[in-house]
């Protein structure tokens, strides 16, 4: 068999870009080539920021982590940035545009005619093209250019954006849909119906050693700390986890402290038992998992949660939010962390944890070991073997 070639079609991509899709498909790109699976180049633009679009970053050809990147230039002169926000802001209200405002709220996002230009013209070259995530205007419009190769890595939340027509129209069109988690592959059937090349790979997580102590020297911070890792805004609903920690040392007052790990919009006023820490990479990030009694993840808007998977590998126990189907799925699924809805739930589960080493420790064990079984790196490259051996039957036989 022919040695195959795939590219990923990403709207940001790099080491210092944050976000759990872009970080998938980073880290995934990066294991094929390890692993000597295909061939891989990234195509992706020059942006490395997703609220401004800026071209911070050089166009043309370059290598991330032994992995080819072709980048292209944002063209900021094609989209009305204040009609842009001005419909986002509708959608936000969960406002089910009408179909004409839902394409054009496509059509006002960051797009790069440069990058559907390449794609038109070397798509063929490549067997699958890989787009990730669903909602932005390269996915939608890239894959759109050669259906046949595409594969689809929505990232799918249960969000408005999941039930706009264009969605449904790309989930369709493309010849594969690539899912993260059973739960996100029910939601997709359950909002577009099913899908001949609709498939779970997972994403591979490595094991990892991490040092407490080192973390806690380095930030000069000895008492017991609640972490989150993540995106710094209300999509992620940080606002809530802090008015609900702030609510919690009021009622319970201790010496506990929340240590936020990330960066984003999200404006965190100064208190007392609060430590914002920034973005944080490699070993720092997982000395933080490993120095933290537990890690919170309050989003409800995830297909996956790489944090949750680092903590557990730090052995460190999670707290989940039972609104966000996929978290609560790994947490019921592994026995490793516990999940809240209100804040009496929070404050509950929060004083349970704190009181108790034993379960705290029975559940990180539990977590780690989810991990290491389903997660593991060899695990997901041989379920992504398969799966790029499903799409290629599907093309072999659509063409016939």
């Amino acid at each position: 068999m022919k040695r195959q070639r795939i590219g990923f079609v990403v709207p940001r991509y790099g080491e210092d870009v944050l976000g759990g899709a872009e970080t998938l498909a980073r880290c995934l790109a990066e294991a094929v080539v390890v692993a000597d699976l295909a061939d891989v180049e990234v195509l992706t633009t020059c942006a490395r920021d997703h609220h401004t679009w800026e071209n911070e970053l050089t166009p043309g050809v370059s290598q991330v982590n032994g992995v080819p990147v072709r980048r292209f230039p944002v063209a900021h002169h094609l989209r009305d940035k204040t009609r842009y926000e001005a419909l986002h802001w509708r959608l936000i209200q969960r406002e089910l545009l009408p179909v004409s405002e839902q394409h054009e709220w496509i059509d006002q996002s960051a797009h790069s005619p440069q990058l559907y230009t390449h794609i038109e013209k070397c798509g063929r070259s490549f067997n699958f093209l890989f787009f990730v995530p669903y909602l932005f205007g390269t996915t939608y419009y890239g894959s759109a250019i050669h259906p046949e190769r595409s594969v689809l890595w929505p990232c799918l939340h249960d969000e408005i954006y999941a039930y706009l027509q264009p969605t449904r129209e790309m989930y369709h069109s493309c010849l594969g849909v690539m899912f993260n988690t059973y739960p996100e592959k029910r939601l997709a059937q359950r909002l577009y119906g099913a899908h001949d090349g609709g498939t779970i790979v997972g994403f591979g997580m490595a094991d990892h050693t991490a040092d407490a102590q080192r973390f806690r020297n380095a930030h000069n911070l000895y008492e017991p700390f609640v972490l989150y890792s993540g995106r710094l805004e209300g999509a992620k609903n940080v606002p809530m986890l802090i008015q609900h920690f702030l609510a919690y040392k009021e009622h319970n007052p201790s010496p506990l402290k929340l240590v936020l790990m990330g960066q984003g919009p999200e404006r965190i006023s100064a208190h007392r038992d609060i430590i914002t820490i920034g973005f944080r990479q490699g070993q720092e990030k997982l000395d933080a998992y490993a120095a933290a009694m537990l890690l919170c993840q309050p989003s409800v808007n995830e297909s996956f949660s790489i944090v949750i998977m680092e903590s557990w590998l730090s052995n460190v126990p999670v707290l989940v939010h039972s609104d966000c189907e996929v978290t609560q799925y790994h947490a019921v699924r592994s026995n490793g962390g516990l999940y809240f809805r209100t804040y009496q739930e929070f404050e509950a589960i929060l004083d349970l944890l704190l009181r108790e080493e034993a379960l705290r420790q029975q559940l990180a064990h539990n977590g780690r070991t989810y991990v290491r079984t389903e997660y593991s790196w060899d695990r997901v490259l041989k379920r992504f073997a398969g799966a790029l051996d499903l799409w290629d039957g599907l093309r072999r036989r659509s063409s016939d």
